[in-house]
C-alpha cells in the first residue's frame, strides 16, 4: 500500500515539474512605457456644488519593478479627451498617480491588484487613494495588454470620487 501510495504521489507531482518549464512572461528587472485609454465618472464636490461628469481619458506612464519580484511602481499622468473649458471648475481635466501594481500569474494571463494615490490637478488640485483591479495578457516578456476597473477618491480644493474602466498596452525592457 506504501509503494502505491508513492508511486501516485510521484505521477502526482511530474505534471508539476513539467509546468515550471512552460514560458514565464514575467515582469521580473523590468520597466518601460504603459499607456492606457479610460471611461471614469467622476463625481466632485466644491463649494457646496456637486458636479457628475464621464471623463474619458489618455493616460501615459513608466513602470518600474523595485523589489525584483515583478510587481512595478507606476508613475503616470492623464488628460481628458473632451473639452476643456471649464469656467466653473467642476471637472476633473487633467490628473496625476502613483501605484503599486501586483501581478499573479506564471504563464501569459495574469490578474493584477494595484494601490496608490491620485491627484486630480486641473481644475481644482485634491490628493487621495485609489485601487484597481484587473486581468493582463503577456505576449511576450516585453508586451502585453490588460483590462480593469479603479476606483478613487481625493480631497482638497475639491471632494472627488471617481472610479471607471481601464483598458493599455505595456511595454516592458530589462534593467542593466
Amino acid at each position: 500500500m506504501r509503494r502505491l501510495l508513492a508511486v501516485a504521489l510521484a505521477v502526482a507531482a511530474a505534471p508539476a515539474g513539467a509546468a515550471a518549464l512552460e514560458p514565464s512572461y514575467g515582469h521580473e528587472d523590468a520597466h518601460g512605457p504603459m499607456v492606457e485609454l479610460v471611461l471614469l465618472h467622476d463625481t466632485l464636490v466644491a463649494n457646496g456644488e456637486t458636479t457628475n461628469a464621464w471623463r474619458p481619458a489618455l493616460r501615459a506612464g513608466w513602470t518600474l519593478d523595485v523589489t525584483g519580484s515583478g510587481g512595478e511602481l507606476y508613475v503616470a499622468a492623464d488628460v481628458a479627451l473632451r473639452s476643456w473649458d471649464d469656467p466653473d471648475r467642476s471637472r476633473v481635466l487633467a490628473s496625476a498617480s502613483a501605484r503599486y501594481r501586483g501581478t499573479f500569474g506564471t504563464e501569459e494571463w495574469k490578474s493584477w491588484f494595484e494601490a496608490g494615490i491620485w491627484a486630480p490637478l486641473a481644475s481644482r488640485i485634491s490628493i487621495g487613494p485609489l485601487v484597481g483591479v484587473g486581468l493582463m495578457y503577456d505576449f511576450s516578456d516585453e508586451a502585453g495588454v490588460f483590462a480593469g476597473a479603479e476606483f478613487a477618491m481625493a480631497i482638497g480644493g475639491a471632494r472627488v470620487v471617481s472610479f471607471g474602466g481601464v483598458a493599455g498596452l505595456q511595454w516592458r525592457f530589462d534593467l542593466p
